[in-house]
């Protein structure tokens, strides 16, 4: 099952990290222009961005799972099959836009695509429709990898999602199915959102003054 191969792709990240410590290395150097953006604990900031990151890269499957249940429930699994079936695919078979290493890295590059285009698809709901489709809360956690990753590579991933997005929003045959839909905003089912990443206090969030 694709969900399986992704947890076992997030995985050999993980294991790559701990064997190297390249991305922990790489946030430690970039720290002082992260508290510029982001709010960080005093206490090991470093270890707390780590823990994030990890939090966000694992909640992959966990989403695709949510929405894969909450469609079938809901009567639209045909309209988000292209989308689970494209967010698998950033992750088991990236695009050539991503490096192609295998360290936690790439693995977070291959997440945010994933989130992202499940993101998209909320708000294209919430602009025509005015109420998310998904049971998926991204937004503030996007905007902290978009960070992490750094502005101009992440602005070119975001533009690689909205087009492939925006090709698969316009397929009318289903919009029209969909838009009798109710979406999940009033429905008691579980919900994934940025809330859920940290270990107790010590959270990434965004900075409210950052310009």
């Amino acid at each position: 099952m694709p969900i399986n191969a992704i947890r076992e792709t997030i995985q050999s990240a993980l294991a790559h990290e701990e064997r190297t410590g390249s991305f922990r290395q790489k946030l430690a150097e970039q720290l002082p222009c992260l508290r510029a953006r982001l709010e960080l604990p005093d206490i090991d900031p470093v270890g707390t961005l780590m823990c994030f990151v990890i939090d966000y890269v694992r909640s992959v499957p966990g989403s695709l799972n949510l929405v894969r249940a909450v469609s079938k429930r809901f009567g639209f699994h045909d309209y988000t099959v292209p989308f689970l079936e494209l967010a698998e695919d950033y992750i088991l078979h990236p695009p050539p836009v991503l490096p192609s290493d295998e360290g936690l890295e790439a693995m977070l590059d291959e997440a945010y695509l994933s989130h992202r285009l499940l993101e998209e698809v909320n708000d294209h709901h919430q602009r025509e429709l005015r109420r998310p489709l998904l049971p998926v809360d991204m937004t503030e956690a996007n905007l902290i990898v978009h960070y992490l990753v750094g502005d101009e590579f992440a602005t070119r991933l975001e533009h690689l999602v909205q087009i492939t997005a925006s090709q698969l929003l316009a397929r009318d045959y289903v919009w029209e199915r969909v838009r009798a839909l109710p979406g999940v905003e009033q429905a008691s089912v579980a919900r994934i959102s940025s809330d859920t990443f940290g270990r107790g206090p010590l959270r990434v969030r965004l900075r409210l003054d950052r310009g």
